[in-house]
């Protein structure tokens, strides 16, 4: 394998989960190492361990790809890594770590794949923890013959997908004025003069997190020197249905046909690899409940309990939720299934390393975990 340069990696997994879709508090891309390093092949692991810095050592490999960050919290991480820590071990061996965490839940469609096809489920929308203030709305003004090749960068870049529906626009039409200045190459007409050109006015809506790959689509796309546009906050919240990424969790669906929660579970865990669970099953139903509808978020998914429940979803499958919650839950005639926080990461693994193949480098995974179930 051709070894590429660290910040190439970086660039492709950020083209792949931009990290803006990350939630505020969150720390992620590369954490330590430096962008210059070249490695041929990578170790994926859910959390920086001596496993699996050792693993990369035995490879060769100069990269390890967390799902969780290994410097956090952000603000006071820096000061941990001291001689002996994770961190710093990895650095000292020319190891770089990357992190790709809430940007990933919330960007990689392929997990909402990999879980629902696996259960024979037939995924209807994202799960939300957040009402208004996941969108915005863009504006932007074209020259007429033009508007379609903008329209399509921008909605291949991630704008434009409402619900189940995708490439939304609307437009009109009118006149535009401009002069440009000394030194300017104005795409109609000549520097110093006043001139108007047919323009057609392009309106979209995009997630907040992909505002960064939208725009510079946008700006590659359209023949102007200088580009007007706008970019407005939206109130509303995400339609409830609809794969849209960049929002959202996890997802919720349906089965091909109701089963007995005993049946599902059992095919939860054959998925995703488990010998053992905790099952809080509701109480209404009787001791063993048909499952129609589901709702699944890896990791710690307490937040988006409800809104399973709001989605009328009869199996809440997470990695942990916490006791109380789950007997609330289970009161509400919602069953909760917890696999355990790093095992219900387990498609975090597949998802990268095809990542990876796509650049044409080795990988090897790291599943080590703190955490022993017993069936």
């Amino acid at each position: 394998m051709k070894p590429l340069p660290i910040g190439d990696i970086v660039k492709r997994i950020e083209s792949k989960t931009p990290a803006a879709t990350a939630e505020s508090w969150d720390n992620v891309g590369l954490l330590a190492g430096d962008p210059q390093w070249k490695t041929s092949g990578a170790v994926v692991s859910i959390d920086l361990t001596r496993e699996s810095i050792e693993l990369a050592r035995t490879k060769g490999y100069n990269l390890i790809v967390n799902h969780h960050p290994a410097i956090f919290p952000r603000q006071k991480g820096l000061a941990r890594v001291t001689s002996g820590s994770l961190v710093f071990e990895a650095i000292r061996a020319g190891i770089a770590v990357i992190a790709t965490h809430t940007n990933f839940d919330q960007c990689a469609l392929e997990v909402v794949e990999a879980v629902s096809s696996g259960l024979g489920v037939v995924p209807q929308g994202r799960l939300h923890e957040k009402g208004s203030g996941q969108l915005l709305k863009l504006v932007v003004f074209v020259p007429e013959g033009h508007a379609d090749a903008v329209r399509d960068a921008i909605c291949a870049a991630g704008a434009g997908q409402i619900g189940r529906y995708d490439i939304c626009t609307f437009q009109s039409q009118g006149q535009g004025t401009f002069r440009g200045g000394e030194g300017t190459d104005p795409f109609l007409g000549k520097p110093g003069q006043l001139e108007r050109a047919q323009e057609v006015r392009i309106e979209t809506i995009l997630p907040r997190g992909l505002q960064k790959p939208v725009i510079r689509a946008l700006l590659d796309a359209h023949p102007y020197e200088e580009v007007a546009f706008d970019l407005y906050p939206v109130e509303q919240g995400p339609a409830e249905q609809g794969l849209v990424r960049g929002l959202g969790y996890g997802f919720w669906g349906d089965l091909a046909a109701p089963a007995p929660l005993s049946a599902v579970t059992a095919q939860v865990r054959k998925l995703f690899q488990v010998d053992g669970c905790l099952l809080t099953p509701a109480r209404a139903g009787g001791s063993d409940p048909l499952i129609k509808r589901l709702g699944y978020v890896a990791g710690k998914g307490s937040s988006f309990a409800h809104a399973a429940r709001a989605r009328g979803c009869d199996l809440f499958i997470t990695g942990e939720a916490g006791y109380h919650l789950a007997r609330e839950l289970s009161c509400e005639g919602l069953s909760t299934l917890e696999l355990g926080h790093p095992e219900s990461e387990l498609f975090f693994h597949s998802t990268v390393m095809g990542w990876l193949r796509e650049l044409g480098l080795e990988s090897a995974e790291s599943r080590f975990s703190i955490q022993k179930f017993l069936a």
